[in-house]
């Protein structure tokens, strides 16, 4: 949707095609860095996300002994930072109103199966129909999961992980200013993120296996092991009367070769998924729809505007699929060795000024590589 408003601003005729029957606001709840704050402004609904957010001034993981694991306070980077706590739904709806009044065509219930090139143009192919109407290029942004990538013939790795998390979004008056997580050892990972409005997202990290054992064991058990690990979590769990009531979800990380071809551009989770433990994921696609945009403003076509975006994007992106790669065993894997590893040096990068002053950065969203920095968008 960020796409489709800002391509439509610049005088493109833009058609989104969304496979869900109706557009609607779904999902639970992110965390909007700095960075992406920024972009929320250009677009120019910041103001009406953050009156409905919640402001978060730090992120905090604790272990289940109750020893801080990680303690990051915005305002030691900057002291006008800070976090918002979004729930998805509020962000889509913004976007989608800002899409259509910019003109832009949305076609739901269109599930794009393929695509074919013509000699000046695209078409798109839905299931076993191709549509009749060709477009200069497309935008891919069809998520983690992407069709259009895999039919792309560009040459990406994917990794699915084992683990994933159930989710939901309820009422919790529990934790309201920052971003709560608890951990015991790299089995067991939740944690509680507000979202304004006395609402919270709550996600307990876990493996399709495990989820498959609780089912059989009843929710209760499971309860149980939520109440043992958050007690703060006692509010979202009065909310829950079986899993249906819960959302399971699983990651993946892909690594592509190129996030460009002949008439065709990948953003966001099309581009680049990782596991959501670095908190980045809707940060780096608004990012992306930005620079992406203002390069085809500045360019003379776009295949031009592709690569110029491709050399732009590609020194942060690589940075933050591999720093969330390495990250993710150390919070939810079957490694006890790593488990420890965490324990020990994490605190210890904290309470350590220029690791981090890293964190932080890379915490907003303002690493532009391993070396380098920008606090701002261009």
């Amino acid at each position: 949707m960020a796409a489709g408003f800002l391509l439509a601003q610049a005088g493109h005729a833009v058609t989104i095609f969304e496979q869900a029957e109706k557009c609607r606001p779904v999902g639970a709840g992110i965390l909007i860095q700095p960075i992406g704050q920024t972009v929320l402004k250009h677009l120019g609904i910041y103001d009406q996300i953050e009156q409905q957010s919640a402001r978060l001034d730090y992120i905090e993981a604790i272990k289940h002994t109750g020893s801080r694991l990680v303690f990051l306070e915005y305002h030691r980077l900057r002291s006008q930072l800070f976090g918002l706590g979004v729930h998805r739904g509020l962000l889509f709806s913004a976007l989608l109103e800002l899409s259509r009044n910019a003109g832009v065509e949305i076609r739901e219930n269109s599930r794009i199966s393929g695509y074919r090139y013509l000699s000046d143009g695209v078409v798109l192919e839905m299931g076993t129909e191709e549509r009749s109407e060709s477009y200069d290029c497309i935008v891919a942004t069809d998520g983690a999961r992407s069709i259009l990538r895999s039919v792309s013939g560009i040459d990406h790795r994917c990794v699915d992980y084992e683990y994933g998390a159930l989710w939901k979004t309820g009422s919790c008056t529990a934790v309201t200013d920052r971003l709560l997580q608890i951990v015991e050892g790299t089995r067991k990972l939740m944690g509680l993120l507000p979202i304004g409005n006395d609402q919270c997202s709550f996600f307990w990290g876990l493996t399709a296996d495990q989820f498959a054992q609780y089912q059989r064991q009843g929710i209760e058990v499971w309860k149980q092991d939520v109440r043992q690990l958050c007690p703060p979590a006692e509010e979202m769990l009065s909310q829950i009367d079986d899993f249906t009531d819960l959302t399971f979800t699983t990651y993946r990380d892909v690594s592509m070769k190129s996030c460009r071809a002949d008439r065709i551009v990948f953003l966001g989770d099309a581009a680049h998924p990782t596991s959501p433990h670095l908190g980045q994921g809707a940060n780096l696609a608004l990012e992306d729809v930005w620079e992406f945009s203002e390069c085809l403003k500045g360019s003379p076509d776009f295949a031009t505007a592709c690569r110029q975006y491709e050399s732009q994007r590609r020194s942060k992106i690589q940075y933050y699929q591999r720093v969330t790669r390495w990250l993710t065993p150390f919070f939810q894997s079957d490694s006890w060795l790593k488990g420890r590893g965490r324990d020990l040096f994490l605190p210890l990068m904290c309470q350590t000024p220029v690791l981090r002053e890293q964190m932080l950065k890379t915490l907003c969203g303002f690493k532009a590589g391993w070396t380098r920095s920008r606090i701002e968008l261009p």
